[in-house]
């Protein structure tokens, strides 16, 4: 490709992200506020890319979990609200987020009492939202504790509570969901008996917002359908389209003889004289790396451990493979930290330097990987998006 040098690079899909986002828009129901979640680098996207492109679009509030990634936004020239869904840990990182108009979460007193603090020091606005703890168990406050926070901090007129907020722990269990929205509500009605309300109360992320409409209250939080997947466990008929594509080029060819064996631990032998490729894709990027989180039950196991038995017997469905000018060819052997080695069949035209798409997970690509957005047929840096939503709002082509 003539718009990058890079030997890797992320292709993204403007208008795949638009129509996510209007799809998305879809099922809200009227008058809710669409917080997109844009943490881990926009699940891959490209955080500053993937918010200029919605920003253009009309939304006006994003969310991040980590400082740095709301400042990235803020640098990018996003000027729409921020969230910060992390609580802050110090004095200097409340007055770097204020003095950037970042909208901060309060989980504890003690983050209540730090915001506090530093409002009063350097006489600045800020805007809060309460986290209430209701069965994730990552922190959050319970009904007593956001009493007390929010009679401390009425007192003080530059702390603006303009939302209150919870995480759903399993959206997928219809009971629990339900448990924890009870609990959420009865919350804000017994801050409300007190005396304080909110004008953003939300609790849905994309899960939620299509299992559980009723739960959507007046902001939803969403995040995995814009990036064109569906939430685990969670089906239906929205148009979504996967924006995504990591690629890279074919840096060596040569030809290796039949018994051959290829890499660490030499785990694959060629079964006739084949001519191997070697790509600049590997562990790093995401490529051939399995989550290392705990099954979530029994069948959950049993699906891991027949996905891995198929995989090593070499069923194709289950083996990894990479595209090259549009036909799949075989990742042989262990993928290296950072390259893969792919057997190209006999007979085929492959050089040095052709375009190779590579099946990865997105959040694991590294943000150094140059982002690249395709729209309406031109393609175009993160860079260049960023100075320029106006042509995304106005519908027209990049010059």
């Amino acid at each position: 490709m003539s718009y990058t040098a890079s030997d890797q690079w992320v292709e993204i899909n403007a208008e795949a992200i638009i129509q996510n986002l209007q799809e998305v828009k879809y099922i809200l129901k009227e008058q809710v506020r669409l917080i997109a979640v844009v943490k881990a680098n926009a699940y891959g996207h490209g955080a500053a890319g993937t918010a200029s492109i919605l920003e253009s679009q009309g939304v006006d509030f994003f969310a991040v979990t980590y400082l740095p990634e709301a400042l990235k936004l803020r640098k990018a020239g996003i000027r729409s609200d921020i969230l910060l869904l992390s609580p802050l840990i110090n004095n200097t990182q409340v007055m770097e987020a204020v003095n950037h108009d970042i909208t901060l979460t309060l989980s504890s007193k003690n983050d209540a009492n730090l915001i506090n603090q530093t409002a009063l020091e350097i006489r600045r606005s800020v805007k809060a939202h309460l986290k209430i703890e209701t069965g994730l168990g990552r922190f959050g406050m319970g009904v007593g504790e956001a009493l007390e926070i929010c009679h401390t901090l009425s007192e003080n007129p530059l702390i603006n509570l303009e939302g209150i907020y919870t995480h759903m722990a399993e959206a997928v269990s219809a009971r629990f969901s339900q448990e924890q929205f009870e609990l959420f509500s009865a919350t804000i009605e017994q801050l409300a008996v007190s005396g304080y309300s909110f004008s953003l109360q939300h609790c849905a992320n994309s899960a939620v917002a299509i299992l559980y409409p009723h739960m959507q209250m007046n902001a939803v939080r969403s995040g995995t359908l814009l990036a064109g997947q569906y939430p685990a466990g969670v089906q239906g008929d929205m148009k979504l389209r996967d924006p995504f594509k990591f690629k890279c080029r074919v840096i060596s060819l040569k030809t290796l003889k039949r018994g051959s064996t290829l890499g660490y631990y030499r785990t694959y032998r060629l079964k006739s004289d084949t001519r191997i490729a070697v790509i600049p894709a590997g562990y790093i990027d995401g490529l051939a790396l399995e989550v290392g989180n705990q099954p979530a039950g029994l069948v959950d196991l049993l699906k891991i451990i027949l996905k891995t038995i198929l995989a090593y017997i070499g069923v194709n469905r289950f083996s990894k493979t990479v595209l090259i000018e549009g036909k799949n060819y075989p990742v042989r052997g262990k993928v290296f930290m950072q390259m893969a080695m792919v057997e190209i069949s006999p007979g085929e035209i492959i050089a040095v330097g052709d375009e190779v798409e590579v099946p990865v997970r997105k959040t694991l690509v590294p943000e150094s990987v140059p982002r690249f957005y395709r729209y309406k047929e031109q393609v175009i840096s993160e860079n260049e998006l960023n100075s320029d939503k106006a042509a995304l709002s106005a519908g027209r082509e990049y010059a």
